[in-house]
């Protein structure tokens, strides 16, 4: 994101005008959900697990 964290997008929500992402707590074992709108996004890398 364009403030330095670094979130796992979840969902694209609506038409695309925002994401639900996850974000994990450095130094804890525990992370937070919420929603941010595509200017708040510096890059999307888009990454694919089998």
């Amino acid at each position: 994101m364009k403030d330095g964290r670094e979130v796992t997008v979840l969902e694209v929500l609506g038409d695309g005008d925002e994401f639900y992402v996850e974000y994990a707590l450095p130094d804890k074992d525990d992370c937070e959900f919420f929603s941010v709108s595509p200017d708040q996004i510096e890059k999307i890398t888009w990454h694919s697990s089998t």
